[in-house]
């Protein structure tokens, strides 16, 4: 199909184009300045790293995280991301860490984990077997606390730019505090 359509984005040009042997395309990889997998500038369906107040491409995982200042309730933040076809960003190394640090400034923002369906048992966003205690964790000392028994859940989870990068709970809403729960977030897609 492919050699089909650039058979005739190529004739449409008006170049010539010579016989093949059976089964055999008249582009291959590598011609025209492709690469080995036939690409000049990386994937053919690559999705440029674009939007929001700044944005980032994680060198080790090829991710793009977009940051937006918001500031957003938790589920609020979660449902932007879906509408543009991403999610809350995941943070599985100390080098993802360090791009979101470098987005977020001194900025506090969400990231795509919450202990909301089971106290204490932080999980990536979307996923019921994928917590955050793996390899990588960036936990402030003495966090997560959900509130250090003040009596206020703190059920989403931020990184924090004024802090290194570190972890911290914090309301998903400003139902139980008016001044907490609306924070920046991250959106991120590959």
């Amino acid at each position: 199909m492919k050699a089909l359509i650039l058979t005739a984005v190529l004739a449409g040009c008006g170049a010539e184009l010579g016989q093949n042997e059976p089964g055999v395309d008249a582009f291959r990889p590598g011609d025209a300045g492709g690469d080995a997998n036939g690409t000049a500038d990386g994937p053919v369906d690559a999705r440029p790293c674009t939007g929001g107040d700044a944005r980032a491409v994680d060198p080790t995982t090829g991710s793009c995280f977009v940051y937006f200042t918001g500031p957003l309730t938790y589920v609020e933040a979660a449902a932007q991301c879906t509408a543009m076809t991403s999610q809350l960003a995941v943070i599985k190394s100390a080098q993802t860490n360090a791009t979101l640090e470098t987005l977020i400034g001194l900025t506090d923002a969400f990231v795509g984990a919450d202990d909301r369906t089971l106290e204490g048992t932080y999980r990536w966003l979307g996923s019921a077997t994928d917590p955050v205690s793996g390899a990588y964790t960036n936990w402030r000392t003495g966090e997560p606390n959900n509130g250090g028994g003040g009596g206020v859940e703190e059920d989403c989870m931020i990184i924090e730019g004024d802090q290194g990068g570190t972890w911290d709970d914090r309301p998903c809403d400003q139902t139980q505090v008016s001044v907490a729960g609306r924070y920046a977030y991250i959106c991120q897609y590959n």
